[in-house]
Order: C-alpha cells, then structure tokens, then sequence
C-alpha cells in the first residue's frame, strides 16, 4: 500500500521580507524545527518592489539541498511596476534545474474572495503601499457572464505563469470557487482555513482536487487572522491544533501556516517569536510534523460515496459577503433561496434529535455520511468522476443544460442515488428569471415524470408513502395515509408532474385522510442500478417552506449511506473521522473539554476508543 506524501511547513512575507535574510528565515523556521516545505511571498502586503533574480535561484538551490518543497505566492498580482511577474522565464527555467521536484510551482492567491466575495475598494488601504488595484466588474447581466468573466480574470494571471514555464499552477482560495480556477487552468489547488467552515470548505476543495485529477492539494492554515480575533483566547489557541489535525485525516497532502510562529500583529496584537502565543504555534507545527512521520497515511485521499453537487455558474462562497459574484449594487444578486441552500450542511456532523419522527433503524447514524466524509463535486466533472459516489445532492443554484441531464442519466443507471428540486432543473441563467425547464425528454427519461405546464403556490404539507425505491432508505410514512400532513412551513411553488415511469414517494395535501393529492411532492424514478428522486418544488432548497421537506430527504439519504456501508462510526456530534485504505480509520474528538466514546463496527466486531479533548487517533479494523 502505497503512503502519501504529506508537506508541512511556513511562509515567508506575512510580516516583513528581506531578500537578504530569506534563506536564515528558512533555516530558523523550516530547515532547524524539521519541516519539510515553504512558501515565499516576494510581493509583501501589496508591495511592488524588483528584487534581484538570483536571489531566487539561490533560494531555491538552498530548499533543494535540505530536501524542502516550496512555492512562490502572488508573484504577479504583486509584481514590480511595469512587469508581468517578479521572475523571469530563464530564472523559471535555472530553479526548475537546481531544484526538481522540490520547486512545485508558481500561487495565486485570493481570487474568489477578491472577484467574487467582496465589495468594490474592500482591499484598499489608501494611497501608497498596499492599496489594491483589483477591477471589480459590477454589471453582469445573468450569472453566466459572470462565470465566465470569472474565469477569465483568472485566466489572465495563469496565461502569464504558462509563458514563464512554472512547474505546476497554484491557487490558496479563501472560498467554496475552487471549480472555477481549476476551469481556469490551476492544477493544484488550495484552501485557506479557517475563513470559513472546514467540514464545508474542505469537502469542496477535496471534490474539485477529484474532479480535475489534481495531483495534490493542500491546505493553508492563516490561523493569526481567521481563527479568532482575540489571540490570547484560549479557544482560538486549541482551535489551530485541530485545524491541523483535521486538514490532515480529510486527506491535505501540505500544510503551510502562513503566520504566527514568527510574529503575531493581526487584530492590535504585537506578540514576538519569544511569546507564549507564539511558542504554541511552533509546538503545533512541530508536533504535527511528528505526528506525519510517524503515521503512514494510505495515499488516495479518504474513502468518500457521498457527494454535494456544486451546480452550473453556482457562486456561493461559503465566506465573504452576501452577494454573489461581487454583484453588490443589485438586490436581485444578494444571497437568496438558492444560497441559503447550502445552510443545510451546518446539519451534517450532528445526529437527529431524539424526538425526529424521521429517524429509523436500530442504530443512529444520521450524524454522516458513509465512511464519515462527503465531497463537494462540481456538475462540470464528468459522468466517470460522478460515479465513484453512491449519493449526489444538488443543493445551491444551477442553471442545467442537456448536457448535464444526460450525464446524470448516465450515474444513475450505472448505480448512483440523485436528489434535486425542480428549481435545479431550470436553464435560466437569470436572477430571479421565469421557470424555463430543461427539455420534457430528458426530464421524463430521468425522473419519469413530465412537466404540465402549471405552477401551484401552495401552503400545505406532506405526507410519504411508506416504501422508498431506495431499499436502504425509510421515510416517515403511513401504510395507509391517514395521518397528519407534516413539514408545512408556509408557502411555497410547485411545478405539476404527470408521472410516466416514475413513482410518488412524497404528496403535497392538506388533509388527514388520504384524500388524492395537490401533486406529487417527491418522485422517484428507478433507472438501471439507481434511483432519481426530484422534489417537486420551483423554489430551492433554501427556501423556509421547502428546506423541512428537502432536509428530510438529505438527512436520510446520509443514513442510508451509512447504513450499506462496510465500516459505522458511532459517537459524539464531536466526532470527525475518515477511512482511508486498508480500512484505516482516523478519528479526531473536537470538543474542547470533554473526552468521548466512539465505536467503530465492521462484519459485527466491534473496537471502542476513548478521545481525550481535541485527540486524533488511528484505528485499524
């Protein structure tokens, strides 16, 4: 079994850069506490001042001699006045030769947050050194130009970084827009913690890294600023701990503190290297350094079967403002119903109440998914990258082409279970845009079902039928259908179905005898292996009166996945774990405080582990 390679290290320009001392800042904080990988920010803090080129091959000659991988970050969007980037394609060309493998590439930085997250002038600082010089375009007329003029701002850094001949192209993204630098042209991308979610934000950088056949990915911990702004807060000094620990199980193959460990001046802050605050960040980047020679992670990346979809020209950020694609000066493109969507994942990592009628089975393993990870896919990965999952839930927005449905025809049949509403079937590409349905064939051919025509405002609840065409999911249904309507939340949209194939899982009524139906709520259509289940409802996910319904069937969609899987894991909401090859489960506890309990099962037998607060350990099965 073969075992990842896993970097940890620091980087260089967060709070001071002299090309003179670059290589006694590399040995104080790499080479001497045993680290294995740098990163060196020429450009610091906005400033575009030349430096000499053979500083950077000797920095890379050095790196190499003591085995360190490092890569060059905001080389371009910082270079000097007057120039491209702050090297040259001949000193591209000489580091490549005096340090191989060990030079990985060239990084941009922040570019969801700077083109799609932030206000126009968010960055400016004012005349002089650091003010920003971003453009940020405020007029789209429809989220598709604004996808691809995305894409192409990034696109312009990248086509610089081809010209020089950097060894692979790098990106360290604040949000969930990963997708869209791949498109773009990043080869490996990489996530910064902790802006927003981990659990959120890591799956999704995971399921780009997937689609795309990245190489690697990693993960890049600016703890001084986004881990807290009270740095003697005890909280925020454990919660760098468990950053590290839990980039390290969802499978990051570097690690790089951007700060902290040298100085600490975020937030009024000035803590020196000989701190208390700054000894403890050093004591995580070391212990984490020992803790990854010791450990022989599998390679591969943790097993994941179940999968969000990121739809088509989809820009929820998961961090950042409230708009999306930086359209701050129109209401229509503040966060809505289909961003709002995506609040259903802050569900995920915790068990159903005790008092949910929809939790079934002798055991509770609605806490997660399968082998405890989920990935966040892009709908622009291909039907192959779709099918390694059994589970594939679109949640935020999406503006569907044939293609896509034929794509998702192709999952199903091979064996794969698909949820999504009828407002993911829309093609409009406008905010706020009239209900425009991808083609009658391909709906009928996925959901069995056809579209009338007509749209019911409703207010009424819903009642399931007992069976499910999955065989590995249980619904709160009736055998008779006298029961109370549940889930009403206020009004919502309806698109009319008439079945043709597929059958109705869910109805939309407002009584309690089993009268017929408003319409079908939910429809589930068998399809080869797999099954299709659409949710009748024009409005998304997010929607209050829709998002109990939706909720429901995600919550048990989670279940069942657990439920056929080879290896459960029972314990604390707390609980974060994965399984990688040869049935290798990580666990990590991170409650602060109290110690937990967690059984993991495989064939009937058994192993139980204590975790003492903020503890990952290993169990083999």
């Amino acid at each position: 079994m073969d075992k990842d390679i896993v970097l940890n290290g620091v980087h260089i320009g967060e709070h001071g850069f002299d090309p003179e001392k670059v290589i006694d800042e590399i040995y104080e904080r790499c080479v001497k506490p045993g680290l294995n990988f740098v990163t060196i920010r020429p450009g610091y803090m906005g400033r575009r001042i030349p430096i000499p080129q053979h500083y950077f091959v000797e920095w890379a000659r050095y790196m190499a001699e003591n085995k360190i991988y490092f890569i060059f970050l905001y080389t371009i969007q910082h270079a000097p006045d007057g120039r491209e980037s702050h090297f040259d394609k001949e000193t591209v060309d000489e580091m490549k030769k005096v340090a191989g493998e060990y030079y990985i590439g060239d990084m941009i930085g922040e570019t969801g947050s700077s083109f799609a997250c932030k206000f126009a002038g968010y960055f400016n600082r004012g005349e002089g050194a650091g003010k920003d010089t971003t453009e940020v375009k405020t007029d789209y007329p429809d989220m598709k130009a604004a996808h691809e003029g995305y894409v192409a701002d990034v696109s312009k850094y990248i086509e610089i970084d081809r010209k020089l001949g950097v060894p692979a192209i790098v990106s360290v993204e604040a949000t969930g827009l990963n997708k869209y630098n791949a498109e773009a042209g990043v080869t490996i991308p990489m996530l910064e913690l902790m802006c927003g979610s981990p659990d959120v934000l890591v799956s999704s950088l995971r399921g780009v890294a997937r689609a795309y056949d990245s190489k690697m990915w990693g993960t890049y911990v600016a703890h001084e600023w986004y881990g807290g702004m009270r740095h003697d807060d005890v909280l925020k000094r454990k919660r760098l701990e468990l950053a590290y620990k839990y980039a390290y199980l969802a499978g990051t193959n570097a690690l790089c503190l951007e700060s902290g460990d040298e100085l600490i001046s975020a937030y009024g802050y000035n803590c020196a290297a000989g701190s208390v605050l700054c000894a403890e960040y050093r004591k995580v980047l070391k212990d984490m350094m020992d803790y990854i020679k010791r450990d022989a992670r599998p390679s591969g990346g943790p097993k994941v079967k179940f999968a969000f979809v990121s739809g088509r020209h989809d820009a929820y950020g998961g961090w950042g403002g409230s708009s999306v694609w930086n359209q701050f000066d129109r209401k229509e493109w503040g966060h809505g119903d289909a961003e709002h969507s995506w609040r259903l994942l802050d569900e995920i990592g915790t068990r159903r109440t005790w008092n949910d009628i929809a939790n079934f089975g002798e055991q509770d393993f609605s806490a997660a998914p399968a082998y405890g990870m989920y990935d966040i896919v892009p709908i622009e990965a291909d039907a192959e990258h779709l099918s390694r999952y059994d589970y594939l839930i679109f949640l935020g927005w999406n503006s569907m082409t044939e293609e896509d449905m034929a794509k998702l025809y192709e999952y199903v049949n091979r064996g794969g279970h698909l949820l999504m509403s009828a407002a993911h079937l829309n093609t409009s590409v406008v905010r706020g845009g009239e209900f425009t349905p991808v083609s009658e064939e391909k709906i009928k051919k996925l959901f069995g079902c056809s579209f009338t025509g007509k749209i019911i405002s409703s207010n009424a609840g819903i009642k399931f039928r007992y069976s499910s065409l999955d065989e590995n999911a249980v619904y709160p249904g009736s055998h008779d259908l006298f029961c109370d309507p549940i889930y009403s939340a206020g009004y919502a949209d309806w698109a009319e179905f008439e079945l043709c194939g597929g059958v109705e899982t869910a109805l939309l009524t407002d009584a309690f005898m089993a009268d017929p139906s408003i319409l079908p709520a939910v429809i589930e259509n068998k399809i080869g292996k797999g099954v299709a289940t659409l949710v009748t409802a024009v409005d998304y996910p997010g929607q209050p009166a829709v998002s109990p319904l939706y909720r429901t069937l995600v919550r048990e969609m989670i279940t069942a996945s657990a439920r056929k899987a080879d290896i459960q894991v029972l314990g604390s909401d707390r609980l974060r774990w994965s399984v990688y090859e040869g049935d290798k489960v990580y666990l990590l506890n991170t409650d602060y405080d109290m110690p937990i309990k967690v059984k993991a099962i495989k064939n009937g037998k058994e192993k139980t582990v204590i975790l003492k607060p903020l503890e990952m350990k290993t169990v083999k099965l």
